[in-house]
């Protein structure tokens, strides 16, 4: 019962990253409330030299010096926490799988007298029974001993699996808000000079034409 509620929590976590990490993306994608982008005289003290590829190998180089160069100081808090949650996760999942595995080989390799090869998992495999709840092998006899390892056995493969999958889903997660960083400051830097005033508007009119009227689109600034 706990092992499967174990994986079930495991499940949750990698569901609620995968919704982290779309909500982030959008949220790292979508433009600046008005009052926090920089106004058009701002716009205008930027270094005539800045270009988008600037831009790219800052945020490549180091993470949030891409929005820093563009001015987007807001995004930075955003680049860094998807950074630090997924750092964070994948350090925790490494941790129990390097513990699963452990426990898993304790209880899975034995040598022909009985005693497992690698006694120097001893302290983890303990460390695991204790966190899943279950009684000290002090406390059971030796036929005990062997069915419990027996019976715990796949169900420590099955959950070091997991945790490996879980593991790399969170680098790859990793590796991704990291691009996303970069490729966000490469497209910001090349929407700089496109003008985004509340003064820009669209008009449509209509204007004769051989077979009738017309719509005619213009723009005005």
């Amino acid at each position: 019962m706990h092992q499967g509620s174990t994986c079930r929590v495991f499940l949750c976590r990698r569901g609620v990253a995968l919704a982290l990490l779309l909500v982030g993306g959008l949220v790292l994608w979508l433009p600046l409330p008005a009052a926090a982008q920089a106004d058009t005289t701002a716009q205008t003290r930027l270094p005539e030299n800045h270009s988008p590829n600037s831009a790219l190998w800052r945020a490549a180089a180091f993470p949030g010096w891409g929005q820093a160069y563009n001015r987007h100081y807001l995004k930075i808090p955003l680049v860094y926490l998807g950074l630090a949650g997924f750092s964070a996760a994948a350090l925790y999942a490494n941790n129990r799988y390097l513990l699963y595995r452990h426990a898993y080989l304790f209880t899975a390799r034995e040598n022909t007298d009985g005693s497992p090869v690698f006694p120097e998992y001893t302290d983890d495999y303990a460390r695991l029974i204790n966190d899943l709840g279950l009684p000290p092998e002090s406390d059971l006899t030796e036929e005990e001993v062997e069915s419990r390892r027996a019976r715990l056995e796949p169900q420590f493969r099955a959950q070091r699996d997991n945790l490996r999958r879980n593991r790399d889903l969170y680098y790859f997660g990793f590796a991704f808000w990291y691009g996303l960083s970069v490729l966000d400051a490469f497209v910001s830097a090349h929407l700089m000079d496109f003008d985004v005033g509340e003064d820009l508007t669209v008009s449509v009119y209509p204007a004769p034409a051989a077979s009738g009227l017309r719509a005619t689109v213009r723009w005005e600034f």
